[in-house]
């Protein structure tokens, strides 16, 4: 599968399961109530989509609300849709970070990379954060920097993340999301390694899936491999869960709360959670995170471990 298919795939799956909150978290600062209308509204006023007939972008606002809405499971016509609102308001950055988003959505991150940067462009260079975007468009920023490879900019835009929790009320959401940060700083390489381990014990401090605490079990082992502290096995996992975890990713279509991560990254988590049941399944799932690192153009660290883990399956493989 490719890159840009995969992440459709991932983004897809949020969609048929995931119902984004499209209050006050994700509505446009531009679109925001002033003092005094935002003490009516909360003392029981009109809502506050209703009272942005009172701002003076009141056609954009209702433009972006109604994009919003059908960004996951529209998002190319959402895309047009973003690109007639630049022309028609070619100075303000709103437009342009719903394309960002739109574009990421149709699988095309480097497209939607370039947009953010337009985005920030317009904001006079502002840093994308809560001010500019909402809690999940930032996050849709940092899955552009992540298959985009531009991992010192995903790491840093998930520590803004992982102090906006609140935007997901589901649990698994909250997982999702401290193992999507885990994950890109063990991208990011050594000096990152013990914030991808805080990242993980977060996750595992909260996980009630069982699949998200499997996932959170294989990369705090994975993180361990990369520290040189040797191969930590699965923490408090049955057979039955890993090999569950095992199917799940080897299946074509993985659970909308997972985490969204280059698809040769599960088959390494699923590799490390195996080995202790299967060195030869362990092996192949290995190789296939490996050749996937390798069409990615993975950093020479993470190869280099890559490529000893495989060279030492292969040779416990041949032990009798």
């Amino acid at each position: 599968m490719s890159g840009a298919a995969a992440l459709v795939w991932l983004l897809a799956a949020e969609a048929a399961d995931l119902s984004l909150p499209y209050g006050e978290s994700s509505r446009p600062s531009l679109c925001e109530l002033g003092g005094v209308q935002r003490a009516e509204a909360a003392s029981g006023g009109a809502g506050p989509w209703e009272r942005v007939r009172s701002e003076p972008h009141e056609a954009l606002c209702l433009a972006l609300a109604r994009a919003q809405i059908r960004l996951d499971h529209e998002p190319g016509a959402v895309l047009e849709q973003a690109r007639q609102l630049a022309r028609r308001w070619p100075e303000r950055p709103e437009p342009k970070l719903l394309e960002a988003r739109a574009l990421l959505r149709s699988g095309d991150a480097a497209a939607s990379w370039a947009a953010w940067q337009g985005a920030r462009e317009l904001s006079a260079g502002a840093e994308l954060g809560p001010g500019l975007v909402s809690a999940h468009a930032l996050r849709d920023f940092a899955l552009s920097a992540v298959w985009t490879r531009r991992p010192e900019v995903a790491v840093s835009t998930y520590r803004r993340l992982v102090s906006l929790l609140d935007a997901w009320p589901d649990p698994r959401h909250v997982q999702r999301l401290y193992l999507e940060a885990a994950a890109a700083s063990l991208r990011a390489g050594a000096p990152h390694l013990d914030e991808a381990l805080g990242y993980v014990s977060s996750a595992l401090a909260r996980a009630r899936s069982t699949g998200l605490a499997a996932y959170a079990s294989g990369l705090e082992a994975w993180i361990a491999e990369r520290r040189g502290a040797g191969a930590t096995p699965p923490r408090q996992l049955t057979e039955a869960e890993i090999r569950h975890f095992v199917e799940l990713t080897r299946g074509t279509r993985q659970p909308s709360f997972w985490p969204a991560l280059p698809r040769h990254e599960a088959y390494a988590v699923a590799s490390l959670l195996v080995e202790s049941l299967s060195r030869a399944e362990a092996a192949e799932l290995w190789e296939m995170y490996l050749r996937g690192l390798e069409a990615s153009g993975g950093d020479p660290a993470a190869l280099g471990h890559a490529r000893e883990r495989r060279a030492r399956l292969a040779d416990a493989r041949r032990v009798p």
